[in-house]
């Protein structure tokens, strides 16, 4: 498979920050499940793809071969993003990657802009498949929100949207009150929106309610189409929560 090219392969240090894990085979299986997420959710080679929180590329890698009508991948990490244009953009041309230098206490503390009032240098409607894995989970509900409208604004009309979240309702609240979830949240947020893993490091892990990410998706014109729910709640297991999002402007 393309994506087990030795050449693809970042290196190690950016292989253990992201994962954890020095073993090639982890990122072989990151590269192959994004790949699997994405494409049982309805992507099609000719589809136009934003990746927001690319990372090392994983997602892209898993679509060379794949994709014919474009990926675009936006990701924080300043190291990631050279590695990626080096490594892929460089070889693939229509796979792009692009620096956001955002704020974040756990991921760019020195960051010059705002999440919460960023907007994504694309224009309206410009991707068929929106894809974001771990992002929310690492965002607070202004910036949760402000992405969200931005989603809304980005997606064609016939588009979909597929998230990660940890969601809060009555079931998973009460499991990580028993302290059954993979990660502590013990820290409630003052807004009431959400639940953090840790006060001094605000991003580090985030759950969100569940009403108020309904709410947003409304606001928004959004229209949650599907929830797959996950196990970190109850099973010690880093499993989140799957949301597929199609525009409501009806």
């Amino acid at each position: 498979m393309r994506w087990r090219n030795r050449a693809l392969l970042p290196p190690a240090h950016l292989r253990v920050y992201y994962y954890g894990a020095l073993n090639p085979d982890a990122f072989t299986r990151a590269c192959e499940r994004a790949r699997v997420e994405v494409t049982i959710h309805g992507l099609k080679p000719e589809h136009r793809v934003l990746d927001i929180g690319s990372g090392i590329g994983n997602l892209a890698i898993g679509l060379i071969g794949f994709l014919t009508g474009g990926y675009d991948g936006i990701e924080i990490h300043p190291e990631a993003v050279a590695w990626c244009q080096q490594a892929i953009t460089s070889q693939h041309p229509h796979f792009r990657f692009h620096r956001a230098d955002l704020a974040s206490h756990a991921y760019n503390p020195h960051g010059l802009g705002a999440p919460s009032a960023y907007r994504f240098p694309f224009p309206d409607h410009s991707f068929d498949f929106i894809f974001l894995s771990s992002v929310f989970t690492h965002l607070l509900p202004d910036t949760v929100e402000h992405y969200v409208h931005e989603i809304s604004r980005l997606l064609a009309p016939d588009g979909v949207c597929v998230a990660s979240y940890f969601l809060l309702n009555d079931d998973t609240r009460a499991g990580v009150d028993r302290g059954d979830s993979f990660m502590a949240f013990d820290v409630r947020h003052p807004s009431g929106l959400c639940r953090l893993h840790d006060a001094t490091i605000p991003e580090a892990a985030v759950a969100l309610e569940e009403t108020f990410v309904q709410r947003v998706h409304q606001q928004a014109e959004l229209r949650i189409q599907d929830i797959r729910r996950g196990s970190w709640w109850n099973g010690k297991a880093h499993d989140q929560d799957v949301l597929t999002v199609v525009p409501d402007r009806t």
